[in-house]
């Protein structure tokens, strides 16, 4: 079951770098909802560290999703 995990966090995480990439904006929320099923496989695996990363990664999607568009 846990290799299936893996499976499903890579191709989600890549198919939201794929969209941010490629300048599409919901490319963010892609990444941010992969970042919640971080969260489900560190708690059901037990590796709590995971959480941790995944609050900082949303922060920073959070960040660079505001700070695309700005010209300054």
């Amino acid at each position: 079951m846990m290799w299936t995990w893996s499976w499903i966090l890579a191709v989600v995480g890549s198919f939201g770098l794929f969209t941010v990439g490629s300048k599409l904006r919901w490319g963010w929320f892609v990444l941010i909802c992969n970042e919640f099923l971080w969260v489900i496989y560190a708690l059901q695996s037990k590796q709590y560290g995971f959480i941790m990363y995944s609050f900082l990664y949303v922060a920073m999607y959070i960040r660079a999703m505001y700070k695309w568009d700005d010209n300054d």
